[in-house]
């Protein structure tokens, strides 16, 4: 308790210059106060609390059941001014008190706490919001890439594909293996049934190529009207399985060419050995797979 006594004492002093008012007073008024206070210390169980307080131009003492004056002010302070004694006097008392200090320190903990599970709540609901974004940006760029009518690859998707794949293959050693596809008479088919049966026939091109490679491996593709691409990794024997079996579920009205990319290649001569294939087996008849030998075929002037 002395401690205490004596520390209000030296803060009251402080406070009573800071105002403006006669140190020379206060020290004059504290002794017989510090001694009722000593009294009142005695005769309380517990702990006793004392306030200072400033009423208007008066600066004084509180306890319970009493009041005493400290000393008088030239004039009113500001409340501004009293509102800064009053956060100093706080930590003051807190620096000094281990049970005001555990409890500050308490305090400190549940809001760094609280703070921490806010900061985890945003965390999460940002990594949320990104996972939304990337999986509604893998959406919007699966849509550009897709053929609305078959749901294969489109032209760009192709494009981007297999430069891509000729890129990898070429510096991994990879095989790959090109397939160029085109539906026998389709204009007649179209001409002769109607648009909606060309659209279901076109649809089922595509469900025999998805049924006739290997999922998450080779891609399908539509780059023409009632032309396709089926970009296959692996020899030119598992590609040329490939077209058997498209072949067969088109029940032989589509011509394929089939090409596997070589050393010496490039996106251009790959394409057009492929191309150089798929115009052979029309030559021959159409309904065939034609796979491309020696080097690159090439097609007679006036032909398409």
């Amino acid at each position: 308790m002395e401690p205490d006594r004596l520390r209000l004492a030296r803060f009251s002093v402080d406070a009573v210059r800071a105002l403006g008012g006669s140190v020379f007073g206060a020290s004059v008024a504290l002794t017989p106060m510090l001694a009722r206070l000593r009294n009142a210390a005695a005769e309380t169980p517990g702990v006793l609390e004392v306030s200072l307080r400033v009423d208007d131009t008066e600066v004084r003492w509180h306890w319970p059941n009493e009041g005493h004056l400290l000393a008088r002010l030239p004039s009113a302070p500001p409340v501004e001014r009293l509102r800064e004694l009053a956060a100093e006097l706080s930590r003051t008392s807190e620096s000094a008190d281990p049970e005001l200090l555990r409890r500050r320190n308490e305090q400190f903990a549940a809001e760094l706490e609280q703070a921490r599970q806010r900061a985890a709540h945003e965390m999460a609901e940002l990594e949320a919001d990104l996972d939304r974004k990337k999986r509604e940006l893998q959406a919007s760029i699966r849509k550009a890439e897709t053929d609305s009518l078959t749901g294969l690859l489109n032209r760009g998707a192709y494009d981007n594909r297999l430069r891509e794949a000729v890129l990898r293959a070429s510096r991994q050693g990879e095989p790959l293996c090109l397939i160029l596809l085109d539906l026998d008479f389709f204009k007649e088919i179209n001409d002769s049934h109607g648009h909606q049966y060309g659209d279901q026939y076109l649809q089922r091109m595509a469900s025999v190529m998805r049924a006739s490679i290997r999922e998450h491996v080779d891609k399908v593709c539509r780059v023409g009207g009632d032309e396709f691409a089926i970009i296959a990794w692996g020899s030119s024997g598992a590609a040329q399985a490939i077209a058997d079996r498209v072949l067969v579920g088109m029940d032989g009205k589509v011509s394929i060419g089939v090409t596997q990319l070589r050393k010496e290649d490039t996106l251009d001569t790959f394409v057009g050995r492929a191309d150089a294939a798929l115009y052979d087996a029309k030559r021959r008849g159409r309904g065939r797979v034609s796979l491309a030998r020696g080097g690159p075929m090439v097609m007679p002037a006036g032909n398409a």
